[in-house]
């Protein structure tokens, strides 16, 4: 399968994304650490870990999409005789790049008016500002629609090959 830089793109994303859940995985062991031995929690823990876990679900969904990761079944496809199959997979395809064409739209004047109140979460030390995770929730979605879009029209040039191949790479 080829799809050139965006496949590369989506790889650094997705290591981005597993360096911030190593720095996450930390940030927990300082607050669990802080309140047991110091009485004394990590400020704005909550806070980073409640925006985290949606930037890290969108950075990791472009590369599930290029590789074939995304949750599916096999037990209808299986039945199905190859052309059927690629019109599943293209049904599904349309399905994704709709959904995610959608989350990216809609997010989008939320993104903006985050940015224009300044808006945060947490309060005392430690402020979290929204507008950057809700920005790189439109780019991600984004992202991810175009995913699919090109997943679709590889698959139809026959670059993708055959179901059992997409499982078994």
């Amino acid at each position: 399968m080829k799809f050139g830089y965006t496949v590369a793109v989506a790889r650094v994303i997705h290591i981005l994304s597993s360096i911030w859940v190593f720095i996450l995985a930390i940030v927990i062991l300082v607050d669990v650490f802080g309140r047991v031995l110091f009485l004394a929690p990590l400020p704005g823990t909550k806070e980073i870990l409640q925006n985290s876990v949606i930037l890290v679900t969108f950075l990791q969904i472009p590369l599930a999409i290029y590789s074939g990761s995304m949750l599916r079944t096999t037990l209808l496809t299986d039945a199905l005789p190859p052309f059927a199959q690629r019109i599943l997979r293209t049904l599904a395809y349309a399905l994704g790049f709709l959904l995610f064409a959608a989350i990216g739209y809609a997010s989008f004047p939320e993104a903006i008016e985050a940015m224009r109140l300044n808006e945060y979460e947490g309060e005392g030390s430690l402020r979290i500002y929204t507008w950057p995770i809700r920005f790189l929730l439109v780019v991600t979605a984004t992202f991810a629609a175009f995913a699919y879009l090109s997943m679709m029209v590889a698959d139809w040039r026959g670059q993708l090959g055959t179901d059992e191949a997409l499982t078994h790479h």
